[in-house]
């Protein structure tokens, strides 16, 4: 009998330690990140069964392949999709359709990506590229960008809401261009003349971007050529402090991965929604 009474109380003491330290709720799933070329994040995806290498570009608004990308994708480009890049050039890029791609063991649909061969904007021995993926990708669901910890994390409602319990709420728009095809996240800067938005941009080595004609409402020399010391008080927990460069831009700003690597970023895709974090300290860099 004594055997037996200690055995109930341990059972029952299992449960009120499992009651306190529940599990929290999982993701749907996780896509791993690694570093390319050490300054933005890519990821291994297939393509029409093929093992591509793509980058991450949460900025980039609309996904695109590259011809040897479209290839993999037994795409034959057609029509052409019309859009700017921050700087102000105008992107004409040829089209394909309904571009399968299976990332993390998940099989994802982008329903118009552009054909574009980039290899152009990187050095001669970087890597060979199959795409780049924005977050057009990810329209309608919940995901949190962890570049220190080298993860894309797709959420459930629940796993959600335990990711943001703590974090702080900041204002957010989602430009949608390219005829409504393309999805660029932005975050509300406030100034003492007006709110401005700025990219998010994981795609990105600079850490901060200013357009020039707001510049002056952040403190920042307009003129000026060089890196100024910049400080965006996002919220009073929120303060990201970093060297900006000012040039004319089609945007008000752009935040890029040494910005964002210090963060852990969720974004709600189909209701507008943004929350930082700090990223964890001893998160993998």
């Amino acid at each position: 009998m004594p055997k037996r009474r200690w055995s109930i109380a341990f059972v029952i003491a299992l449960g009120a330690i499992g009651v306190s330290h529940a599990a929290e709720p999982a993701p749907a799933w996780v896509i791993p990140l690694t570093s390319y070329l050490g300054a933005v994040p890519s990821m291994e995806v297939q393509v029409g069964g093929s093992p591509a290498t793509v980058l991450l570009d949460t900025a980039g608004g609309l996904t695109v392949l590259t011809p040897g990308g479209a290839d993999k994708a037994g795409c034959e480009p057609w029509g052409r999709l019309s859009g700017m890049r921050m700087r102000g050039d105008r992107l004409d890029l040829p089209r394909c359709d309904g571009v399968k791609l299976k990332v993390a063991g998940h099989s994802i649909t982008i329903p118009e990506a552009g054909v574009w061969d980039f290899s152009k904007l990187m050095p001669k021995d970087a890597p060979p590229l199959d795409g780049s993926v924005a977050l057009d990708a990810f329209a309608g669901q919940v995901v949190t960008l962890d570049l220190s910890g080298g993860h894309l994390i797709i959420e459930t409602p629940a796993s959600a809401k335990v990711r943001t319990a703590h974090a702080t709420e900041l204002p957010m728009r989602l430009a949608r261009e390219v005829g409504g095809a393309s999805l660029t996240p932005l975050v509300g800067v406030p100034t003492a003349k007006g709110k401005l938005w700025f990219e998010l941009d994981c795609g990105s080595d600079g850490a901060l971007i200013v357009n020039r004609a707001v510049a002056a409402a952040l403190g920042l020399d307009p003129a000026a050529t060089h890196g100024q010391p910049a400080n965006l008080a996002l919220a009073p927990h929120v303060q990201l402090q970093a060297k900006a460069q000012v040039q004319d831009l089609v945007v008000d700003g752009n935040i890029g991965a040494p910005i964002l690597r210090e963060w852990i970023i969720t974004m709600d895709l189909a209701h507008q929604r943004l929350w930082f974090s700090p990223a964890k300290p001893n998160a993998k860099r």
